[in-house]
């Protein structure tokens, strides 16, 4: 599925699997650039974003960045991977 064309741009997208749809790869510039999983902290169902293998949150509270949906994930991943965190 196209990760938000307008605010990512054609190059930017999700891919998932119908055996688990709790995660979802984050496909950017042509290759996988992170993941957004659900339930990932045990806190519901909210969504955290993974880049480079660690968990996208706070640095001072180590508390993972929650999101509501899928297609919000991936813009923090997105930003980790411009800035090159």
């Amino acid at each position: 599925m196209p990760a938000a064309p307008a605010a990512f741009g054609g190059w930017w997208s999700l891919a998932g699997w119908t055996v688990n749809p709790d995660v979802y790869l984050v496909l950017g510039e042509g290759h996988q650039v992170g993941w957004v999983e659900r339930g990932l902290t045990g806190i519901g169902d909210q969504w955290v974003a993974v880049y480079e293998g660690y968990v996208i949150g706070d640095p001072t509270t180590q508390e993972a960045a929650l999101h509501d949906t899928p297609e919000q994930a991936p813009r923090t991943v997105r930003l980790a991977y411009l800035q090159n965190l």
